[in-house]
């Protein structure tokens, strides 16, 4: 028999890489306290990039309404949205909880909502709060949001605000004049009226045409005084193929070594033209502080490349770093059947979550080349640790493409964390 610590233990794991083991160990297990890893969780947004992943509340309050301990997880919810001033992602995190404690007929909650918005905003976040606001009660959380803001501008008259919460009202609320609304409201309320014309500065401002600005050619962006422009810059332009193949010619014989850098980062978006071997012999450098940037963007440019050279090394580095997802790019194009156990070890071996991130982003791309139903062990060893709902639902996806999918993993599709994977739900006829 499973002991209740164990079983705390699994739900706390699934609870914070947001899958839906979480919710069937609690349907399963009703007598189980888990509030402790549901507090946790609302308490700390776990999702690896909490600004590129969406919220993660709807997951938690179903877990919150599955529990024995509401009042202690809502009591501990609230005080936290009064108080979070680290993380912008867990206070959005913790004023969608409050909304839905809100929408279910929670007062105190719509009070707290209300409270901290614009109240020791975190830097760079005041915004924070406010779409939680005009969901829950429309045309009147807009007006509050423009009243308080107006407040701040009194206070602050070098701050600006710009129209994007009026445009994502309008959006929601069709029906609703939003400008007019908030224009007659402003007639009579002097701190609403700053506020619109805050906004109104700003829509100017951003509308004034810009100075026109002479187009660089390649040689100017190579020469860059900001390196890290003009990397960008040439990553971005739309280089035909003479001129991809005069900067590769131009990269075996450039001499300057921050020329040669911007050219070789060229080549970590575009396929190198032209024999390889020069690419590989500076990803085999031993690092030191003046070839850092050329290693790393040799290695990312062999990635583009298939070879055995290239295959060979990539294996020599994988058996003896620490930091395998530096290599891992490098069997997309290398891969061969049989590599599944040493991709599914190089997960074992990996326990911080950036490095994990970058196996995931790795290995996505490489069963996305290569269709094998190998994929399956590397890639449920990848769900099994890492905390990003948008790569688990690639993850997920490749399994289902090779048919490798279980059972047990498609049980938990209706409740994972990450809407998208949720849609990823298979009939079980399909199934092997």
């Amino acid at each position: 028999m499973v002991s209740p610590s164990s079983i705390k233990s699994s739900f706390r794991h699934a609870i914070q890489r947001g899958t839906g083991r979480a919710h069937l160990l609690a349907l399963a297990h009703p007598g189980v306290d888990f509030s402790s890893s549901i507090i946790e969780a609302a308490l700390k947004n776990f999702a690896y990039d909490g600004q590129s992943e969406p919220s993660r509340a709807l997951y938690l309050y179903e877990l919150y309404c599955l529990s024995a301990q509401q009042g202690r997880i809502r009591r501990a919810v609230l005080q936290a949205l009064a108080t979070e001033q680290d993380d912008t992602w867990t206070l959005t995190q913790l004023f969608a909880l409050a909304l839905l404690f809100a929408q279910h007929g929670d007062a105190a909650a719509r009070q707290a909502m209300y409270r901290r918005f614009l109240n020791h905003p975190i830097s760079g976040s005041d915004w924070v709060g406010a779409e939680e606001i005009m969901t829950l009660d429309g045309l009147e959380g807009l007006q509050y949001i423009a009243r308080k803001f107006g407040r701040v501008l009194a206070r602050n008259p070098d701050d600006w605000q710009d129209d994007h919460l009026i445009l994502a009202f309008q959006e929601q609320h069709p029906a609703v004049d939003a400008w007019a609304e908030l224009r007659q409201l402003a007639e009579q309320d002097e701190d609403v009226r700053r506020y619109l014309r805050c906004v109104q500065a700003t829509r100017e401002l951003r509308a004034a045409p810009p100075e026109p600005q002479p187009q660089p050619g390649l040689d100017d962006l190579l020469q860059s005084a900001s390196r890290a422009y003009g990397r960008f810059a040439l990553r971005r332009a739309a280089l035909k193929p003479d001129e991809i193949l005069q900067l590769a010619e131009r990269l075996l014989t450039e001499q300057n070594q921050k020329v040669r850098e911007n050219l070789l980062h060229v080549f970590t978006r575009i396929k190198f033209p032209l024999a390889y071997q020069p690419i590989l012999a500076w990803a085999r450098q031993k690092i030191n502080s003046q070839n850092r940037l050329t290693i790393e963007y040799a290695i990312e440019a062999l990635q583009h490349l298939h070879a055995p050279d290239i295959r060979a090394f990539a294996l020599e580095r994988l058996a003896a770093t620490s930091r395998p997802g530096r290599y891992t790019d490098l069997l997309v194009s290398n891969y061969q059947a049989g590599d599944a156990p040493l991709l599914t070890s190089l997960v074992a071996r990996t326990h911080d979550e950036h490095m994990l991130e970058m196996l995931a982003g790795s290995y996505t791309a490489i069963y996305r080349l290569n269709k094998t139903p190998e994929c399956a062990a590397p890639l449920l060893a990848l769900y099994q640790k890492m905390t990003c709902g948008i790569h688990r639902r690639d993850v997920v996806e490749l399994l289902i493409e090779n048919e490798v999918l279980p059972a047990w993993l498609n049980e938990e599709f209706p409740f994972d964390s990450y809407v998208e994977t949720r849609l990823l739900h298979q009939p079980r006829s399909i199934l092997r």
